[in-house]
């Protein structure tokens, strides 16, 4: 009786390796700055406030599939996630005191890690994407097949700009992570 057990745990990483497949999500990330100045915490506030644009990501999905007779069946599913951040650059400024400067950098260190955490959202959904994709049972068209496809693709989206305000709203848009300039 062991030896029937045997063959099936020697087979099953075969067995599971041969079904649809996927892979990591491609991430293209693009950093955008703008332009922050002033000497004193209140002046570069001001500039912040007056300059800031918002990050933004975006996750694209795309499959393959196979057709037979009376079914189609997904084989493929890759995701895509494409992330600009938006990025304060502080101008130079001899007026500006070392402490001030100080600030400002742990405060762009800690925007950088709340972006990554926004980042990290979007490839967690991409994952989801792929896998529900591929989890996806064969369907009697391949045009029914692209439709489920697409509707599990777009509901996890959906998840997804909930995640993220949620993030924001737990966070504190960052703020209790540091990214909140004085």
């Amino acid at each position: 009786m062991r030896r029937r057990w045997l063959l099936p745990l020697l087979l099953g990483p075969l067995l599971i390796s041969a079904g649809p497949s996927s892979a990591e999500p491609r991430l293209q990330s693009r950093v955008e700055s703008f332009d922050v100045s002033g000497a004193t915490v209140d002046t570069i506030r001001a500039s912040l406030n007056r300059n800031r644009q918002h990050s933004a990501n975006r996750v694209n999905w795309n499959f393959r599939w196979e057709s037979t007779p009376g079914q189609c069946r997904i084989t493929e599913a890759t995701t895509d996630v494409t992330v600009t951040a938006y990025l304060p650059r502080l101008q130079p400024d001899p007026q500006r005191a070392t402490s001030v400067q100080q600030q400002w950098d742990s405060y762009l260190l800690a925007l950088q890690l709340h972006q990554d955490g926004h980042v990290e959202l979007a490839m967690n959904a991409a994952r989801q994407i792929e896998q529900a994709i591929l989890n996806l049972p064969p369907a009697a068209t391949c045009e029914q097949l692209q439709q489920a496809a697409n509707a599990a693709g777009r509901r996890l989206l959906e998840q997804l700009a909930v995640d993220d305000r949620e993030y924001d709203k737990r966070t504190q848009q960052g703020t209790l992570e540091g990214a909140h300039f004085p």
